[in-house]
């Protein structure tokens, strides 16, 4: 799929099931280590059982066309917007910065998004400026997350990323929203702020790192089902 001229690979799982919930979902992956295979093979299959699942590869990931630009939240968030153009409003589903892009996402398209799920989102207490250096050091880097690292703006683009703050989360009151953070992961504190501007958010600490669909993805993808089928979020 061609948009903004880039070339993106996107999967599409599943199918609407008489009875089922009418919303689509899309899984958004993180960043240099991820792709849309983070979500195929681990959480994705159990949630298409029942509906449509979309899983698009970010510039520069999995399949799709690498860019010397472009990897900023807004830039992430118009790529988006334009890869889910043929889907009615929509789950959205993001893991640490495809949770970043996920916030965006809602607050600049009021109406496109109909639930919203952070799973180890990196809002606190690493700063935008420091996630490069704490993605990398984490997870060893293969050839193509280097050229990333090494021949884009991906770094800078951190750099330059605004913190997603308590005002931004407040703005999304009434949309339900899940959090879920890695008891070990260094994000775990953005529960709290979570907590703080969204008091009706469901939140949960699961046993593991930051890697949540993989090393939690047996606690995971039950908290994932019920959040997406509840006809409505607790207050």
């Amino acid at each position: 799929m061609c948009v903004r001229g880039v070339r993106h690979h996107v999967v599409d799982l599943g199918r609407e099931l008489p009875g089922a919930p009418a919303d689509p979902v899309v899984m958004l992956h993180g960043l240099l280590t991820g792709s849309a295979a983070s979500w195929f093979f681990t959480v994705a299959p159990a949630l298409a059982r029942t509906r449509r699942v979309r899983l698009p590869d970010w510039r520069g990931h999995g399949r799709s066309e690498r860019t010397p630009t472009g990897y900023g939240t807004a830039a992430l968030a118009a790529d988006l917007s334009d890869l889910t153009t043929d889907l009615p409003p929509f789950a959205l589903v993001g893991h640490s910065y495809g949770a970043a892009v996920a916030v965006r996402f809602a607050l600049t398209r009021p109406g496109r998004v109909t639930r919203l799920a952070l799973v180890d989102p990196p809002f606190q207490p690493v700063g935008a400026a420091d996630l490069g250096r704490v993605f990398t050091a984490a997870t060893p880097l293969g050839e193509r997350a280097a050229a990333l690292v090494g021949e884009t703006s991906l770094l800078a683009d951190l750099a330059a990323e605004p913190a997603v703050t308590a005002a931004d989360l407040a703005a999304l009151d009434g949309l339900p929203t899940l959090a879920v953070a890695g008891s070990d992961s260094p994000f775990r504190p953005a529960l709290d702020l979570v907590g703080r501007a969204l008091p009706g958010a469901r939140r949960h600490v699961l046993t593991g790192g930051h890697d949540l669909h993989v090393t939690a993805r047996a606690r995971l993808t039950p908290l994932l089902t019920t959040f997406l089928e509840e006809t409505e979020c607790p207050r």
